[in-house]
């Protein structure tokens, strides 16, 4: 397959359960979503704080908790974020360059494919009905790390 086995079937999973999605399906959704994938979850305070795996289980559940019917469109925004990943990647080389022959390069195109990835790592936690890991480093838009507590929302 083009995307390395990660094109979705559209015919809908052929697998039940936990089983939906493949080792490595499940593993760049993880790591679309900010999620380590670690083979011990024991420890979950670490100089007494929770580490970045302590919403992790909320992930797994919802492996198993997504419809049939669902599987496709997770698949789709994982194959959406793998390519805006893949353009980001290629973006770099063209970093010095301020103009090509007539051709004038987007100085925005970085920016702009990280709030695309943005877009689809939001959309890829919507269609599992998560959030992603609010203690992730990493900020798409490029505004410095993240690695925050879970937003407080509501109030007086």
């Amino acid at each position: 397959m083009a995307n390395g086995g990660l094109t979705p079937n559209v015919f809908g999973p052929t697998q039940q359960g936990a089983n939906r999605f493949s080792e490595q399906q499940r593993n760049r959704i993880l790591h679309f979503l900010g999620y380590p994938e670690w083979t011990q979850l024991a420890q979950s305070i670490q100089l007494g704080y929770p580490a970045a795996s302590e919403p992790l289980f909320l992930v797994y559940d919802a492996f198993t908790r997504i419809s049939d019917y669902a599987v496709p469109t997770v698949l789709q925004d994982l194959c959406e974020c793998e390519e805006t990943e893949r353009q980001i990647s290629g973006a770099r080389g063209r970093f010095k360059a301020q103009q090509l022959g007539n051709l004038t390069l987007n100085p925005g195109e970085i920016r702009q494919l990280r709030g695309e990835l943005t877009y689809w790592t939001r959309r890829l936690a919507d269609d599992l009905g998560i959030d992603p890991n609010p203690y992730s480093q990493i900020n798409y838009n490029g505004y410095g790390g993240g690695g925050v507590n879970a937003a407080v929302r509501g109030g007086a």
